[in-house]
């Protein structure tokens, strides 16, 4: 059974990354206008709701006239955006982030994917206090996670607890916005996983269909095209039911990144020890700052997170 519901369609490879993954692999590669046409009107026939994402140029005329016609969200760099629409995405380096936001008045319809170093987390405490009005919603990709040691990893534990003392005072005092890795987790029941391959298909500017992004910019091999529709072999092994690990885990605001996994273990149903540790520290964060909220009387009828006597739900397994 088909579960797909959204297709990511890529209209330049020279796009800024909204995930873990690098641009830096891919030459230039822009979407035709008659791919365009071609990648919406496969959506309109398969009933997939399309996520665009758009270059720091925008596309030409043509394009632009294509995609004004078709409802899609959108996922925009940051630097780029003129006006700020409450429906599109948008994307920005913690690099470039705080002169993107001193560029902008405040706005709270503002929702960001910022990529950053794990290492930057005390820096981004700061800018947090600063430019928290900026903001609804601001989701942090660490895209370094895949290659933190045991010292990076406790120094992110650490961070983490300065970051829930800085989110502590801003929220007793009225400044809320949602941080993922601080928040999601507060607020979800059950598992809220990236689902590439399975709730949602990637169409890059070749015509092709990759899991997500990051394998249309590793160059592995297409699961379907335009042409031939899609077909993704062993598809259950990217789906919750069939990740052992992952089931044990209520880590539920981690990505579950397929991506990452077939980088660090070579099994896109089993993440890297380097994922789950850090994911356990930001429950773990989440569970100390709700029991700080419920005694200010915030939040107090959401559930407890239960304290944890592991970081790896393998050492459970062994």
């Amino acid at each position: 059974m088909n579960q797909v519901e959204y297709a990511v369609i890529l209209l330049d490879s020279t796009a800024p990354s909204f995930c873990y993954y690098s641009v830096e692999n891919r030459g230039k590669e822009i979407m035709t206008e008659e791919m365009l046409y071609r990648a919406l009107s496969f959506c309109e026939r398969e009933e997939y709701y399309p996520t665009v994402i758009y270059g720091n140029e925008p596309p030409n005329d043509a394009c632009m006239a294509a995609l004004s016609e078709f409802p899609h969200t959108r996922i925009i760099p940051l630097t780029f955006a003129a006006n700020i629409n409450p429906s599109d995405i948008y994307t920005v380096n913690f690099v470039d982030f705080e002169s993107a936001l001193t560029k902008r008045n405040p706005n709270k319809d503002l929702n960001v994917i910022l990529r950053m170093k794990m290492g930057d987390l005390l820096l981004l405490a700061d800018l947090l206090e600063q430019y928290w009005n900026h903001f609804i919603r601001l989701n942090v990709i660490f895209h370094d996670v895949q290659h933190a040691d045991e010292t990076t990893l406790n120094k992110f534990r650490l961070d983490l607890a300065y970051i829930s003392d800085t989110l502590y005072r801003m929220y007793t005092s009225g400044r809320y916005f949602e941080l993922n890795f601080a928040t999601d987790r507060i607020l979800l029941g059950e598992m809220n996983s990236c689902n590439a391959g399975v709730k949602h298909i990637t169409l890059a500017p070749d015509g092709n269909f990759y899991i997500c992004p990051g394998f249309y910019y590793d160059n592995c091999s297409p699961v379907g095209s335009l042409n031939s529709g899609i077909n993704i072999s062993n598809r259950q092994l990217l789906e919750y039911s069939h990740a052992p690990i992952c089931n044990l885990c209520d880590c539920y605001q981690c990505k579950r990144c397929v991506y990452l996994n077939r980088h660090a273990t070579l099994e896109v149903n089993t993440p890297s020890h380097e994922q789950c540790v850090a994911s356990h520290h930001e429950r773990n964060m989440s569970g100390f700052l709700l029991e700080k909220l419920k005694k200010r009387g915030l939040m107090i009828d959401l559930p407890k997170i239960e304290p944890l006597f592991y970081l790896d739900p393998i050492e459970v397994i062994q």
